[in-house]
């Protein structure tokens, strides 16, 4: 996938409109030239929606040297190996990560006294980095693959957006007694059986959980420095890789919080590559002198 197409995730409504138009439009003009005693028009689906279906397993998951499954691919949060939008005009079978009637998720439970403090919506027009678990939950919503890299030793997880590199050693390491907090926190992994188990400690308390539970920017929510996040990483055929995300915050949440086992769907595109996604707050010096005086002021009251 070129960045031109990875791009019109951002552009994609105006896209859908059209599709939508063309969805409803043609049945009417059918209807239209039959009535005119003329041979209907074929009716055909823009943007190749009628071709989106759920992969086959695709055969066993390759092995490392080492006998485990090998991880490494590109992968999209539905069934299809390819992007797909929310509003496409689809099987929602398709982008469904989970099936709640066969693998229920209970959302996660705030303490009283932390949900005032802790849950906070994403701001509008912000650029906050990704982080764990978040640039692999937020995809949700987001749409976007991750790129899980395998080598011996170490497992790479990339992410287009929010634009995210982790580097995670599998060597039997154990956390350093004080670490210095960042977004990614610290990972530390081993495998348990065939899945990659990820322990992560650390995590800086300015990274959201974005679609932790309760999908959206909307329903965020901060975590405190005793965030404990486990993920584990599975791949029980060729075509697809199982996600799953453990949180304990015995400061914020009443119980832990897991999710349902997340499908994600290996890229079918072999042109499909990981490219570059910045977003930016519109903080260039010549915005802010021609913005509005009172939106300005503003701001500068909410600082």
């Amino acid at each position: 996938m070129s960045g031109m197409k990875r791009r019109l995730c951002c552009a994609g409504s105006a896209g859908v409109v059209v599709a939508a138009l063309c969805l409803v439009a043609m049945p009417v003009l059918a209807q239209n030239s039959a009535a005119q005693g003329e041979k209907p028009p074929t009716q055909r689906i823009a943007g190749g929606f009628d071709k989106v279906a759920i992969l086959p397993p695709g055969g066993p998951a390759p092995r490392s040297s080492d006998g485990h499954p090998d991880l490494t691919g590109r992968y999209y949060p539905n069934h299809a190996g390819r992007m797909i939008e929310g509003a496409y005009p689809i099987d929602r079978s398709i982008t469904r990560q989970y099936d709640p009637a066969v693998t229920p998720q209970e959302n996660p439970v705030f303490k009283p006294e932390a949900a005032a403090k802790f849950k906070e919506p994403t701001p509008y027009g912000s650029c906050p980095p990704g982080g764990t678990p978040t640039s692999i939950t937020t995809q949700a919503t987001e749409h976007g693959p991750m790129e899980l890299v395998q080598k011996p030793g170490v497992l790479w997880v990339l992410s287009e957006f929010p634009q995210t590199i982790r580097r995670i050693p599998v060597d039997g390491s154990p956390h350093p007694k004080d670490p210095d907090p960042t977004f990614n926190g610290d990972s530390r992994a081993h495998w348990d059986g065939d899945t990659l188990v990820v322990d992560t400690i650390a995590i800086d308390t300015r990274m959201r959980n974005i679609s932790v539970g309760i999908p959206g920017d909307a329903a965020a929510w901060l975590h405190s420095d005793q965030e404990h996040v486990i993920e584990r990483f599975s791949r029980p055929s060729k075509n697809y890789v199982t996600y799953q995300v453990h949180v304990e915050d015995p400061i914020v949440l009443v119980k832990p919080f897991t999710s349902a086992p997340l499908t994600w769907s290996l890229a079918q595109d072999p042109n499909d590559v990981w490219t570059e996604y910045i977003c930016t707050g519109n903080e260039d010096a010549d915005t802010w002198k021609n913005m509005d005086k009172k939106v300005k002021d503003e701001y500068e009251k909410a600082k």
